[in-house]
């Protein structure tokens, strides 16, 4: 069992990091509040070490000391008989110090079980190497010195904890061990053995979307949504999604929650896959194809409101979105408006003031019928574009104040990237337009 020695001061550079431990600390999201406390109060919690001085508990205190240029910090040394028992205080204190989330806990205690397996399996190998020892120069005199060791443990040498393959074992099995473990050192938490169950599904034919998992106020998400992430993903033979795209855009996938709605695109999906298409360009094209879709519900619904007298519900839940594209339920009106009043003639009542506008228009239509081609004579240089099956006149001179960072030409802009045709740069503040997806010269 481990034994508390003292509480000293002692240099920072006689402190030493275990890989092995500190990957198992799940991220602080109060550090800038614990930087802020330490240039003020100093230090007041001591990190926990062992007798060689390696950090068992207190990494995010070690980095922000290491920041400031802090040259000794107070430790408390634990006694122990090895690394398992080192393990079992990293979980305690985890445990007891941080407000972890469940699914947290559940990663944390599988990483415990599966070093602790690793562990074992070591000590058994060297057990058997040192009685293989033993009998090769069992007739040389030196059986007695490598006995002496034959029960040497896993002590606090600085030794590794190697992966390895711990063999196969049922789920089953594999859960029931997580549950003791969970049971043994944090006998209060409650989990749902199912909620473990899919944890175990996701790390055995997934195990890239392992990392993800975790609390959500701290940019992960938590195994519910994970699972569904893996089932859908399974559904799409895309398991191996990780070595396909590179992980920022794969992160983002998974972790924002408009990333996760692409995954279930597969037209969108499918261009992030050719790399034709960014993740942040898909998530802008669904953002804006969800708002036509609601602009083309709305006036329905508004129809439905007068006839019945009753009020439109909303998603129970559901907060407001702000509108981040207004021209957009005015475009999709006045295109849908636009097709109930197709009819073969070009027929249009005009007054006075645009008499003379809408007969140039019907000449030029006119001409294209009568001749096939027609002269576009508006005084200034348009670009034809063949736009989703549909021609569009866009006047080159908007494109161009559109790269040069204007304002002007919002809807335009808007709609050129809802198209895949343009990209918004944040740094320059201007837009990229795919000038070859135009049918320009």
């Amino acid at each position: 069992m481990a034994r508390f020695i003292t509480i000293i001061k002692v240099s920072i550079d006689n402190i030493k990091e275990v890989p092995e431990y500190k990957e198992l600390i799940p991220e602080n999201n109060s550090y800038e509040e614990l930087k802020k406390s330490i240039q003020q109060l100093g230090f007041l919690d001591p990190i926990t070490v062992n007798k060689n001085y390696e950090i068992l508990d207190g990494y995010t205190r070690y980095r922000i000391a290491k920041e400031l240029g802090i040259k000794e910090i107070p430790v408390e040394i634990y006694e122990t008989s090895g690394r398992e028992e080192e393990l079992d205080i990293i979980a305690s204190f985890n445990l007891k110090r941080r407000h972890l989330s469940k699914d947290e806990i559940i990663a944390l205690i599988d990483k415990i079980t599966e070093k602790k397996k690793a562990l074992k399996k070591q000590t058994t190998e060297k057990f058997e190497e040192q009685k293989n020892e033993i009998k090769d120069e069992q007739n040389s005199g030196t059986s007695a010195r490598i006995f002496e060791h034959k029960n040497e443990q896993n002590t606090s040498t600085g030794a590794s904890i190697s992966p390895t393959n711990t063999g196969k074992i049922s789920a089953t099995q594999e859960s029931r061990e997580i549950k003791e473990e969970l049971k043994r050192l944090a006998p209060n938490v409650q989990i749902n053995e199912e909620t473990i169950r899919k944890y175990l599904e996701i790390k055995k034919e997934a195990p890239w979307l392992v990392q993800y998992i975790g609390d959500e106020k701290k940019g992960k998400i938590g195994i519910k949504k994970a699972y569904n992430i893996y089932l859908l993903l399974k559904g799409k033979n895309l398991l191996d999604l990780d070595k396909r795209i590179p992980k920022p855009e794969l992160s983002k996938l998974v972790t924002d929650k408009d990333g996760r709605k692409v995954l279930e695109r597969d037209d969108l999906l499918n261009l992030i896959l050719q790399h034709k298409m960014a993740v942040s360009q898909a998530i802008n094209k669904l953002k804006i194809d969800e708002k036509i879709a609601k602009a083309k519900k709305k006036p329905r619904a508004k129809d439905e409101e007068e006839d019945e007298g009753e009020e439109v519900e909303t998603d129970e839940g559901e907060e407001a979105e702000s509108d981040e594209y207004p021209f957009v339920e005015e475009w999709a009106q006045k295109e849908e408006e636009a097709k109930q009043q197709l009819t073969p003639r070009f027929n249009v009542s005009v007054n006075s003031s645009t008499r003379q506008v809408t007969l140039e228009v019907a000449n030029v239509l006119e001409e294209l019928s009568r001749k096939g081609f027609a002269k576009l004579d508006f005084g200034t240089e348009v670009v034809i574009a063949k736009i989703s099956g549909k021609y569009y006149a866009i006047l080159l001179e908007a494109l161009k104040s559109l790269e040069r960072g204007s304002k002007q030409y919002k809807d335009l802009a808007d709609f050129l990237v809802s198209n895949n045709l343009a990209v918004y740069d944040a740094e320059e503040d201007n837009y990229i337009i795919s000038w070859r997806s135009l049918n320009c010269s």
